[in-house]
């Protein structure tokens, strides 16, 4: 099992190949809306990311937080930013949103620490 998010993005990156091979027109589909909800319009880019990683954390998605993560770090989020957003987790999330909320920091960590 990995445990560093990027392992982690790794293993949830081959997972999301081995589903485009096999289930290719829904996987098409997913992206097509993925790529509609995430772009910009009344929000921002980066707003929606924070958006999605609230809920990653809160729904304990490992692969979600990473993937979020990485996109947040491209869109200029910084640590501070990240450990907020944790703590919306928190409330939303309760006792098991502090756990995620801090892999949301670790995969930070682990994403600039290369």
């Amino acid at each position: 099992m990995a445990n560093n998010f990027k392992d982690i993005n790794t293993v949830a990156q081959g997972n999301t190949k081995r589903l485009q091979k096999t289930i290719p027109e829904t996987m098409k589909s997913f992206k097509i809306l993925q790529d509609s909800a995430y772009k910009a319009g009344a929000l921002d880019e980066k707003t929606k990311e924070f958006a999605a990683l609230t809920y990653a954390i809160a729904d304990k998605c490992e692969g979600c937080i990473g993937n979020h993560v990485n996109k947040l770090i491209k869109l200029g989020a910084s640590r501070e930013e990240i450990a907020e957003i944790a703590g919306v987790a928190i409330v939303m999330g309760g006792g098991p949103g502090s756990v995620y909320g801090g892999k949301a920091l670790q995969a930070y960590d682990d994403s600039i620490d290369s």
